[in-house]
């Protein structure tokens, strides 16, 4: 009976795992599941909700306004960026009967996060000289002060043309497990890849990505570290080791 319990939960684990892994990105890098901490929260505390994505407890379930993730990668002279939400490139209230348009993706190193934007239904990348925080539309959080100001930057409006990532947008059925409520369990994964050349790292080791959308009622802010390349690496240690012969001749 024992051995009978488990096989029975070992093969319940493995068909739990092959389908939280059985996503296929498109762009040839493989980020293996594609949810992170940002399903089903928000960072704001929003009033009467909480972290959810609003609204939440309100009546919508919040799951049509969820950021659930985003992903960076650097192979070789490639940039891999995934982000990953419950709506595709716009989120539909029931309540106001209104899409809210899905924001730029802002990235930049340092500390800022809005040197670049790359825009989703287009797949162009820019380099950013001016953006707007959300609009004043019915349903969003524009008259909200605070929380318009901790959501930030919605979309980039006046850059420069950098010239278009190859992108891929693809919509998962059923891929989201623990969904908000019944029935809401579709993932859009967007992949964006370019070469590393069309942006200025600054020899920075951190780049700081933000996104949200139209009304407000989600938001990711993510930092990643950029590892050097093995090459970079070779020569830093290259050089450490002619400094360390220096300094013994001395």
């Amino acid at each position: 009976m024992k051995t009978r319990l488990l096989i029975m939960a070992t093969l319940a684990i493995l068909l739990i795992w092959s389908a939280a892994g059985a996503f296929e990105y498109k762009l040839g890098y493989d980020f293996g599941n594609p949810f992170d901490e940002n399903n089903n929260y928000s960072p704001i505390n929003y009033p009467g909700v909480g972290h959810l994505p609003s609204p939440g407890l309100l009546g919508e379930g919040g799951e049509g306004f969820d950021l659930e993730g985003l992903h960076f990668a650097v192979q070789g002279n490639t940039v891999h960026i995934a982000l990953v939400n419950s709506f595709g490139l716009s989120a539909y209230s029931t309540a106001w009967h209104q899409s809210y348009g899905l924001g730029h993706i802002f990235f930049g190193f340092g500390n800022s996060s809005t040197s670049y934007a790359i825009d989703a239904a287009t797949g162009q990348l820019y380099a950013v000289d001016r953006f707007t925080g959300i609009p004043n539309i019915p349903g969003s959080y524009y008259g909200h002060t605070a929380i318009r100001s901790m959501v930030g930057a919605w979309r980039m409006t006046s850059g420069v043309n950098l010239g278009m990532t190859q992108h891929e947008s693809t919509m998962w059925e059923g891929l989201e497990t623990e969904t908000i409520r019944n029935g809401s369990g579709n993932t859009w994964v967007m992949e964006f890849s370019f070469d590393k050349s069309l942006i200025n790292m600054n020899g920075s080791r951190t780049i700081n990505f933000h996104n949200t959308l139209a009304c407000g009622n989600d938001l990711i802010n993510k930092s990643f570290t950029v590892v050097p390349e093995p090459t970079t690496l070779l020569l830093f240690g290259l050089g450490m080791l002619g400094l360390g012969i220096t300094r013994k001749k001395d």
